[in-house]
């Protein structure tokens, strides 16, 4: 574990770029107090908000499908509709579940804004017809109302074919149950997408297809999250010509290498920028023989950083298996999901859900604001 000089070495190498630490530390979007700050449009932010504003301004009702791969921006753009319309009723349900009976708890859980643990069970109803009729109840007592769900392919695909027909089944009674200016928005992988497709059967909906970003997107949004995070830049600095750690060439090549995918790039970019500062600080200038060098190490997901080594821990023996695994994989001071834990783990959600639950009445596990969980120290 480094100590206290080291964290300041690494602090003082960023600074160069007038930075703290790395801006790219947290690569999904649950991990971010906001994305509103952080968005750059595409065309399918463009295609997105034409549908929005035909059931906010026209009344109309849309089912929409967002698909794309695992690190393409899906749950970015949910949270973003979230931000962008505080007015609106929006709920946002990320299906960390893969069976149906448990989703649907979930789904009744958020549209009534109740406690998602035990008290769930004393207030809501516990008949699948009587738990529907409330979801379809709440959406329809706004004139405008937009319901997303996130992650379906862990009950489309992850659960049993029945949970996949019931779930589907879901979603086409509610589309046709509800009334003008409502939206259900439904964000998954394309496998799941062609298996609901088919399951819904003739119903109308909309297809987005989260697609690779291009160099001039992966510098504008490069660019904007080095911005944000230059929280100690001042306008005297403004002046100083500081240069930036990604020349236009270095993004193209990062790009490339994250095959357009902004999750990778992020990922990359993370690494990359933590191994320049380290090499900056040892020579103190770089070749671009070096850079190509060192990019290629940052694409095979080196972590070479300080902040590599930070997550380096041992752990006791006489820990239970489970929250070693955990430890390892996510140490104290980090955080992470039930979805997260289960791949990890190699559990079904159910299991994984119940030994966090475990793991948190023992003292050993701590829940986190949005859902995420904590290893306690």
């Amino acid at each position: 574990m480094p100590d206290e000089s080291d964290v300041r070495v690494v602090e003082a190498g960023y600074m160069r770029w007038m930075l703290r630490a790395n801006p790219f530390a947290y690569l999904s979007s649950e991990s971010l107090e906001e994305v509103r700050t952080l968005h750059v449009d595409t065309d399918v932010d463009e295609r997105l908000a034409q549908l929005i504003d035909e059931v906010i301004k026209g009344r109309k009702k849309r089912l929409i499908f967002l698909v794309g791969e695992f690190g393409t921006g899906k749950t970015h753009r949910l949270r973003l509709i979230g931000e962008i319309l505080p007015d609106v009723p929006t709920y946002y349900v990320k299906v960390d579940v893969d069976d149906y009976e448990t989703f649907l708890r979930r789904i009744a859980s958020t549209v009534k804004k109740m406690p998602p643990f035990k008290p769930l069970r004393r207030k809501l109803p516990r008949d699948p017809e009587a738990l529907f009729a409330l979801v379809k109840d709440e959406l329809n007592k706004y004139d405008v109302a937009i319901l997303m769900l996130d992650e379906v392919e862990n009950i489309v695909i992850s659960g049993t074919r029945r949970d996949a027909e019931l779930f589907s089944d879901f979603v086409r009674r509610l589309y046709r149950e509800m009334g003008d200016g409502k939206m259900i928005i439904i964000a998954c992988i394309p496998p799941a997408y062609d298996i609901m497709k088919k399951l819904l059967g003739k119903i109308e909906h909309s297809l987005i297809e989260m697609r690779t970003i291009g160099p001039e997107e992966a510098s504008k949004i490069l660019k904007k999250r080095i911005l944000h995070y230059r929280d100690m830049l001042n306008e005297e600095a403004r002046g100083m010509n500081l240069g930036e750690p990604f020349t236009e060439d270095l993004v193209r090549k990062m790009n490339e290498l994250a095959g357009g995918n902004p999750r990778r790039l992020m990922k990359l970019a993370r690494n990359l920028l933590a191994m320049l500062t380290r090499e900056l600080k040892e020579s103190g200038k770089l070749s671009q023989d070096k850079i190509l060098n060192l990019i290629s190490e940052a694409g095979e997901e080196k972590e070479t950083s300080q902040e590599g080594k930070e997550e380096e821990e041992v752990i006791p023996d006489d820990v239970r298996p489970e929250i070693a695994i955990l430890r390892k994989n996510f140490p104290p001071g980090t955080f992470f999901s039930l979805i997260d834990a289960s791949k990890i783990l190699g559990m079904k959600l159910t299991r994984t859900r119940e030994l966090l639950q475990e793991l948190m009445d023992e003292g050993l596990l701590e829940k986190a604001p949005g859902g995420r969980f904590s290893i306690r120290s």
